[in-house]
């Protein structure tokens, strides 16, 4: 063998092994025997603190007030909503769902809902029930704010399905509106497994089905304190949130049985909502 090929077929050995060093692990659905069930609560830790909301700044009559709601959501026995869960690195389980269209709405200069959860392969149809102007900007936060789709809607009750989020990698979307509206904005959390789910009004959450073994469970909630604010003709044009709160546990499944985890969100700026 001459001395280029050999180095021809070092090279490409070289490259075959760093492609397999670097490929992320695909999930494979499997059946799921003896499979058990992961429950939980979030807590806040500390009492809920008092909540001060971004201001409305204009459309204010489509709106119908003078405010936004605040970005942590908390109950009466400081439950945390909208916070996401889910396995990490899991490559084995239940099959996805079938693919399906997930909507989300623009209603009274808000998306609704604030937090989804979306496997790469559905679709997800905005629509519009204002009568104004707004435009949904999504940018990937895990590749420097890269925009994913940006879709103007000047109608009441339009609608558009983008069905091409899966050219996106999984992990977070920001949505923002930049008609006027910096207020709203809302999260799409692309999932590559369907072990994900959101805590409901009281905190709680539930993934069933899951292979009996042994998980590293993580918790993702948005951040909450404003740490910029871009001005424009006197009125906020941009805002800009702390960093995201993302929490970790073990956790160790037992076949056809129950395991309990439960999560406190430590705010890094008590008393600051927004």
């Amino acid at each position: 063998m001459g001395r280029r090929a050999a180095l021809f077929i070092s090279l490409c050995i070289l490259l075959w092994g760093m492609q397999t060093f670097s490929a992320e692990p695909v999930y494979k659905s499997v059946p799921v025997e003896n499979g058990g069930v992961i429950t939980g609560v979030v807590r806040l830790d500390g009492k809920a603190p008092a909540g001060s909301s971004l201001p409305i700044t204009k459309d204010e009559a489509v709106c119908k007030r003078k405010s936004s709601p605040v970005r942590l959501a908390v109950s009466k026995d400081v439950g945390v909503q909208n916070a996401v869960v889910y396995l990490e690195g899991i490559t084995r389980g239940k099959p996805f769902a079938a693919a399906r269209t997930v909507v989300l709405n623009q209603e009274q200069c808000e998306y609704v809902p604030h937090v989804l959860v979306m496997s790469t392969v559905d679709h997800l149809e905005i629509i519009n029930s204002d009568p104004i102007l707004h435009n949904v900007h999504a940018y990937d936060q895990g590749r420097g704010l890269k925009t994913i789709f940006n879709i103007a809607q000047p109608i009441k009750g339009q609608r558009t399905t983008i069905a091409k989020v899966n050219s996106a990698t999984p992990g977070v979307l920001l949505a923002t509106c930049d008609a006027g509206h910096p207020w709203m904005s809302a999260y799409i959390v692309l999932a590559d497994h369907p072990y994900y789910t959101i805590t409901d009004a009281s905190g709680n959450f539930q993934l069933e089905k899951v292979p009996p073994g042994r998980y590293i469970i993580k918790l993702w909630h948005e951040g909450v304190a404003v740490v910029r604010t871009e001005m424009e003709s006197g009125k906020p044009k941009k805002y800009t949130f702390e960093e995201p709160y993302i929490l970790e546990q073990q956790v160790t499944v037992p076949a056809g049985g129950t395991a309990h985890v439960d999560f406190t969100l430590s705010l890094r700026r008590p008393g600051a909502m927004r």
